[in-house]
């Protein structure tokens, strides 16, 4: 049988395209991947798919690439209670926010993340600067802006979330995947390049 001559199919992609809201349950968990495969054929948008689990989320995703060759993203959570002293993973904090603004076509997450709260665009703007080979900043003024957005100081930055200013110098691990080495003559910076620690 051809799912593309059916009246259910039919249906099925007039929702899609009108952007309708519903609900389809008692699918395989194939059927779910030729579901999210044909919603990006058909409509072109990006899907968001909720899992009960991390590792059902990393199953499917598997899945995808495996059988459809189709990339996905897997939105984590921190996997600590709201109620404990513990701080962020900010290993974590650092793909959540990556996906986010990446916005990739297909991210498949645990429910859990969904509960989590996110900041909006705004915040990152507000609480960011940047900074080019050529201007001019005062390592103290760079210090006070670090310290302000939550890093800390370190001999020797190993882990997101710290920085290190030695003479001309100055290392930030900002939420990519390598720290940035920053190199002053005087206040001027000649060089800005990511290091591998």
């Amino acid at each position: 049988m051809n799912l593309e001559n059916t009246s259910f199919y039919a249906n099925l992609v007039s929702k899609i395209k009108k952007d309708y809201s519903f609900t389809l349950t008692g699918l395989t968990s194939f059927s779910k991947l030729l579901l999210i495969k044909y919603i990006l054929k058909i409509s072109g948008k990006k899907v968001l798919f909720l899992t009960s689990t991390e590792q059902a989320a990393i199953k499917y995703s598997s899945d995808l690439e495996r059988i459809f060759g189709l990339e996905s993203s897997i939105l984590p959570y921190q996997n600590i209670s709201p109620y404990e002293v513990l701080s962020e993973n900010l290993y974590d904090y650092a793909r959540q926010t990556s996906i986010i603004f990446r916005k990739p076509e297909i991210v498949i997450t645990p429910i859990k993340s969904m509960l989590e709260k996110f900041p909006k665009q705004d915040f990152f703007d507000n609480n960011s600067f940047e900074l080019e080979i050529g201007e001019s900043i005062e390592q103290k003024e760079l210090l006070y802006k670090l310290i302000n957005l939550g890093y800390k100081r370190s001999t020797m930055v190993t882990d997101i979330g710290e920085f290190s200013i030695r003479g001309d110098i100055a290392d930030i691990y900002t939420l990519n995947d390598n720290p940035i080495r920053l190199e002053f003559w005087g206040d001027e910076i000649v060089d800005i390049r990511f290091f591998n620690t």
